[in-house]
């Protein structure tokens, strides 16, 4: 009988836990695949957790796609691979390569 109550007890206890969590994370929404940088929003994904990993940077303001290549492998630098330029839906998309970036500011 007073094993049965020990599972009872933990088992309430973890519901408890689990209902008091719920509630408290009910009111806020995740924003893991977005960012706002204030000049526009930015969204990303990361394809794969290997060597042909790829990070996928979208910013709606320009309607543009950046790709980095490797994001999981190697330096911990990154640079754009190359890009996408969407104009409207149908048309062709135009991948461009990056412009290699300056290393003084």
């Amino acid at each position: 009988m007073q094993k049965a109550l020990g599972w009872v007890r933990n088992g309430l206890a973890v519901v408890g836990v689990l209902a008091l969590g719920f509630w408290l994370g009910s009111g806020r929404t995740a924003k893991a695949s977005s960012y706002d940088s204030g000049a526009g929003d930015v969204e990303f994904q990361l394809t794969g957790i290997n060597q042909t990993s790829s990070l996928l940077v979208y910013r709606p303001g320009t309607k543009t796609v950046y790709v980095y290549q490797g994001a999981t492998t190697g330096n911990s630098a990154l640079q754009c691979s190359y890009m996408f330029q969407l104009t409207r839906p149908g048309e062709v998309i135009h991948r461009v390569p990056c412009g290699v970036p300056s290393l003084i500011p």
